[in-house]
């Protein structure tokens, strides 16, 4: 690809994804949220899913009904069980939320990819369970469940077994709003912010610079337009306090990695929603799914590399009499180094390809200089 043409179709690739990012700015939710009915798997999941929504439910008098489908850790009647229900019941009393309405199913919970223990029994068990509480659900209040792709394996049971309920409990008068809490899927076209956090990791010295650092929110892995609340710093800060209650979990970490705003989706039906899991459209490579606007990127971001480390070699060389020849072999030995800190296991998929992107822009510029 020439210069001219790498020029061109970087800032185009660039305009088109900015403009798709504009377009699908969060719908704000005006009016107030209906009685909730929050499915988390874990104790903090609630406040990762809903925190803001029952803030607001509460602030309108609404009923808040929280039901957790595991107990927090691999048996109930351990003492991290009993642990995370406490920190449960007291941080929704925080929002007068009373402890009958804080509900808990007690399967066990699982490491993040698992496998699972679940029996069919139990499973079974928890649709009927789901099942009687949408039944008793008033006219047309909201159910809060984990979204399509989340990386925790009871974040994804709890979904499947949740709308399997949905379809037998036929109240299609309920809005089921899904949220994310946290995956790996990594699109540009849903969550710019954290792609582009991953992607920029991989650049030597950038890298350090954003160690550490957290996007706003994970995203999600497919579908549409989302919706959000109304700007509040105070709920803001009220939503972290329920965050910081679950002092068993680190609160202070909660807040860093989840204390912004949740945005959620409507689920229009239970069908559509149990057929969008696993999300389409990705690829696994190093460890995360990237969607195809992720690969474009990385491919924009690869010539400009390679344009870089040609520009760089072509002056070098330039610079120091019109092609002298013992430039141009520091410049060989400078991509061959490039090329082996590519090659190195530890190296990220994003990494090698800035390394190996420079290593390649190099040589051809060293070899027309």
């Amino acid at each position: 690809m020439s210069v001219c043409s790498a020029l061109l179709i970087a800032p185009s690739a660039l305009f088109i994804i900015l403009i798709v990012t504009v377009l699908r700015r969060p719908r704000v939710i005006t009016a107030p949220p209906v009685a909730a009915l929050i499915l988390a798997a874990h104790p903090d999941d609630c406040v990762i899913l809903a925190g803001a929504y029952a803030i607001r439910a509460r602030e309108e008098g609404r009923r808040v009904q929280v039901a957790y489908l595991t107990c927090g850790a691999p048996d109930a009647d351990l003492p991290r069980a009993k642990i995370r229900k406490q920190e449960s019941i007291a941080a929704w009393g925080m929002l007068s939320v009373p402890a009958e309405d804080v509900l808990f199913f007690n399967l066990p919970e699982h490491p993040l990819a698992g496998p699972s223990s679940w029996t069919d029994a139990d499973r079974e068990g928890a649709r009927v369970w789901i099942h009687d509480l949408l039944k008793n659900m008033p006219h047309q209040g909201a159910v809060l469940l984990p979204a399509a792709g989340e990386a925790h394996i009871d974040h994804r049971g709890l979904r499947k077994i949740a709308l399997e309920a949905w379809q037998r409990a036929e109240r299609p008068d309920l809005l089921f709003l899904e949220g994310p809490e946290y995956n790996d899927f990594i699109s540009i076209l849903q969550a710019p912010e954290k792609a582009l956090l991953v992607m920029l990791g991989g650049i030597p010295g950038l890298s350090r610079l954003l160690r550490g650092r957290q996007p706003a929110w994970t995203g999600f892995a497919s579908g549409g337009p989302y919706w959000t609340l109304p700007a509040s710093r105070s709920r803001l800060e009220q939503r972290r306090e329920l965050l910081r209650a679950f002092v068993s979990e680190n609160g202070d970490l909660l807040v860093r990695l989840f204390g912004w705003f949740e945005r959620y989706r409507p689920v229009t039906d239970p069908a559509r929603g149990l057929a969008a899991e696993p999300p389409r459209g990705y690829l696994l490579l190093g460890g995360r799914r990237r969607g195809l606007s992720v690969f474009l990127a990385m491919a924009v971001l690869a010539e400009v590399v390679a344009l870089a480390g040609a520009g760089f070699a072509w002056l070098g060389i330039q610079g120091v009499g019109g092609g002298a020849s013992w430039m141009r072999v520091v410049v060989l030995l400078a991509a061959g180094i490039a090329f082996l800190l590519g090659a190195r296991r530890t190296t990220s998929v994003d990494a090698r390809l800035f390394y190996w992107s420079l290593t390649v822009g190099t040589i051809v510029g060293a070899v027309r200089s």
